[in-house]
């Protein structure tokens, strides 16, 4: 793999029927793991996160080893330089909206910087008008905002060494087109200004090509495809234009 990588991944592990065999390296801003459901996207997200502990493999995300089987490596989730949004959103039910957001914001070394990521994240994923409710009320919709602004400030606010990689899963599912498409061009701007690099899950062709990301195809899994999103979805694209000229 090459020593550009900003994540390098290679495991093996079963989750169901599902054989995960996959190996992969991240060198772009923002990466998509594409294929669907039950492919194990997901189950590879949490074994970069901390959460899942692979029967055999090693992860290096931002040059450090986190996870190695052979020399039996195994960095908890907490002290990985890496923040994740999972799909269901698990939120604070005592705080607000702002305290959620706020949440593992650790940036000791620019505390006067925290008040503005926290406000400009909040505006970035369409929450201010929402920052003082508590999270019992909001829709799943909001409730999914609200988990990823809450990983993007703390991948921003990050007080480490290094650069953190932020992981999302589904990150805009759920959602309709018009906001979807708002918050993708919005999210992909920040995050390229903060330099913070992307590994989410997806299974919609839209999306990818709205990101122009780097895309990860799993099938089954396994990896078998890898590269800019007009290569290795072009088939879907013209199945899906296909599909909307029929509906109409």
């Amino acid at each position: 793999m090459s020593s550009d990588s900003l994540l390098e991944v290679k495991m093996r592990h079963r989750v169901g029927g599902i054989a995960l065999d996959v190996e992969f390296a991240l060198t772009q801003p923002w990466t998509v793991l594409f294929g669907p459901s039950g492919s194990g996207k997901t189950t590879v997200l949490r074994t970069i996160a901390g959460f899942v502990r692979p029967a055999e493999g090693r992860v290096v995300c931002a040059g450090r080893v986190v996870v190695d089987t052979k020399e039996k490596v195994f960095i908890p989730a907490h002290l990985r330089p890496v923040r994740s949004a999972a799909q269901a959103a698990r939120l604070f039910r005592n705080m607000t909206v702002e305290e959620n957001v706020a949440y593992g914001m650790a940036w000791e070394s620019h505390p006067d910087d925290t008040k503005q990521v926290l406000q400009e994240t909040l505006e970035w994923m369409r929450l201010t008008t929402l920052a003082s409710r508590k999270t019992d009320g909001l829709s799943g919709g909001e409730r999914q905002r609200v988990s990823v602004a809450r990983a993007v400030a703390a991948a921003i606010a990050y007080d480490g060494t290094e650069r953190p990689l932020l992981l999302l899963d589904e990150p805009f599912a759920g959602l309709d087109a018009v906001l979807r498409d708002e918050l993708v061009v919005m999210l992909r701007e920040c995050l390229r200004r903060w330099k913070i690099p992307v590994l989410s899950v997806s299974h919609d062709t839209g999306e990818c090509y709205l990101l122009g990301a780097e895309v990860i195809r799993i099938s089954e899994g396994q990896v078998v495809d890898q590269g800019p999103v007009e290569r290795v979805l072009v088939e879907e694209r013209q199945r899906m234009l296909e599909r909307l000229r029929v509906e109409r």
